[in-house]
């Protein structure tokens, strides 16, 4: 089988206008090499499914000065050059520089609130953004995943939305292992994928990132007459959503151990875990709230 140590195919694509742009700088605590970082957003009008979607899709990226051998180190020229290119928010979205977003990937990003709670996300983090011309705006993601869950998605009130959501495992560097969270939203998709995929399964696959706002409306009136005032709130949608994959799971030399991924995710929960610990320790409060559990799973 594959081993734990070999990392994930894990590639972003993201092409679209610079919408705005921030910098930070320190030194690192280890051997005091100056860096460098951004984090940036782009705007993307790409059309799939049938549907045009306008996605504000943000990156980090981070580079120091030198590298460890002292030679200089082009990812930190590419900050630099960022620093100059003309973003919507100082120059208009007529006037704002087309980005292409290259040697990108996605990491899992998890995080404790104020209140306690776990916060499970994902990042995008990439070496070099260029300045491009003439290139279809897109947002998307080729990575191979170990399907940890398959499930239909329901809303609040537990009634099926008639999507699927898939938790992937991503193996990271020095065999550190991410989950994410997918989408996959066409039923001709979603039945497919019933029959042909299985938790244990090491898949690739491809589809759409999806960063929006979406306006919710509900009535805001609690009296017994009179008009039912609407009351709209914003909500902030952040999804990876999957248009394509393997048509069947890897063989075996080609996938991944769920031995060795068991192991990997409780190195992940045990970091996990001293995250809250550490976020409760700092807490002011006079007590602090509870973390929420990590997610389980269906092969735990």
């Amino acid at each position: 089988m594959k081993s734990i140590n070999v990392m994930s195919n894990n590639k972003i694509n993201v092409v679209g206008k610079l919408m705005d742009a921030t910098f930070g700088s320190g030194t690192l605590t280890t051997d005091g090499r100056y860096y460098e970082r951004a984090t940036f957003t782009v705007r993307v009008n790409q059309t799939y499914g049938g549907r045009e979607e306008i996605s504000e899709i943000p990156v980090s990226v981070f580079a120091t000065q030198y590298t460890k051998n002292n030679t200089l180190n082009p990812g930190f020229d590419n900050i630099q050059a960022l620093k100059n290119m003309k973003t919507i928010q100082n120059f208009g979205e007529a006037e704002a520089d087309s980005v292409r977003i290259s040697r990108a990937t996605i990491r899992e990003n998890n995080f404790v609130s104020r209140s306690g709670q776990l916060i499970s996300g994902w990042q995008l983090n990439t070496n070099f953004i260029n300045s491009t011309k003439g290139m279809k705006d897109i947002a998307s993601f080729d990575i191979d995943i170990f399907i940890m869950d398959m499930q239909d998605e329901v809303d609040r009130e537990g009634d099926p939305t008639g999507r699927m959501i898939i938790k992937g495992g991503v193996v990271q560097y020095n065999g550190a292992l991410d989950v994410l969270e997918f989408i996959v939203e066409s039923p001709d998709n979603v039945e497919y994928l019933r029959r042909n995929w299985n938790v244990n399964d090491t898949v690739n696959v491809g589809g759409r990132i999806r960063v929006t706002s979406v306006e919710e409306n509900r009535p805001s009136s609690s009296s017994s007459w009179g008009e039912d005032i609407p009351e709209t709130s914003t909500r902030m949608v952040r999804e990876l959503i999957i248009t394509r994959g393997s048509d069947e799971p890897f063989e075996e030399d080609f996938a991944y151990d769920p031995t060795e991924i068991r192991k990997a995710f409780n190195v992940r929960k045990a970091n996990i875990e001293q995250l809250q610990i550490n976020a409760a320790s700092k807490s002011t409060a006079p007590k602090a709230a509870a973390a929420a559990p990590a997610s389980k799973y269906s092969w735990e």
